[in-house]
């Protein structure tokens, strides 16, 4: 049972990395083109979660070893925080940088084929999103699930940057910075609920307290 959850937890791991990492190779090349400081942002995020992506097989790997099997938990645990840290520090970054871009406005050029792919970019989001989050309920990883939302984060701020340029093409208003905030707000929420689960949503205090059962299980005596 261990070694399949194991299994599952360094595939998703995988999945993450290369997900992200093309993601993030395809907004650049398209936040370059159309001069939208929010989809480099995006881009940016994506590289970030790639490196997340590195830390769950590196947590894996580390418990899978004898030395450190008996603190799976707890290497878990301690991955899912540093994740908690990034999503945080993401958050902040792209409230500096909405603050900029709102100082300093810069003319965008969206177009038809960044729109598609931004469409494209959702979607992808969002199947990641999806599938992390049933395998981390599945095996019981707080890493796994910690990522998933990540993702859903990732996937929220890219929708908010497909409405900006939709907005914009239409009529030729710049909103992206402004909503940009207010989802940067919500994302540093989310980081902060994984390192403190009493002021977590509802769904978040169930994931921690199927965590926490199923921690209990595994310390009682047989």
């Amino acid at each position: 049972m261990e070694k399949e959850r194991g299994k599952a937890i360094l595939k998703s791991g995988y999945l993450f990395i290369l997900t992200n990492f093309l993601l993030a190779v395809f907004n650049i090349v398209i936040g370059l083109l159309s001069n939208s400081l929010a989809i480099i942002s995006d881009a940016a995020h994506s590289l970030i979660d790639a490196i997340s992506g590195f830390l769950v097989i590196i947590s894996e790997k580390l418990a899978s070893h004898d030395k450190f099997s008996a603190k799976r938990e707890q290497i878990e645990r301690i991955t899912t925080v540093i994740i908690a840290i990034i999503i945080i520090i993401t958050g902040i970054e792209i409230i500096v940088e909405s603050v900029e871009k709102i100082l300093e406005p810069e003319e965008v050029e969206y177009s038809l084929p960044v729109i598609i792919i931004l469409i494209a970019s959702i979607l992808a989001k969002y199947g990641l999103a999806y599938y992390l989050k049933k395998t981390g309920k599945k095996v019981k990883s707080q890493v796994i699930v910690a990522s998933g939302a990540e993702t859903m984060n990732d996937c929220w701020i890219s929708v908010v940057v497909l409405l900006s340029a939709v907005i914009y093409l239409i009529w030729q208003v710049d909103i992206e910075a402004y909503v940009s905030i207010l989802i940067s707000l919500v994302i540093i929420k989310i980081g902060l609920e994984f390192i403190f689960p009493h002021i977590s949503s509802h769904h978040h205090h169930h994931l921690e307290q199927d965590a926490d059962h199923n921690h209990c299980h595994k310390k009682s005596p047989k």
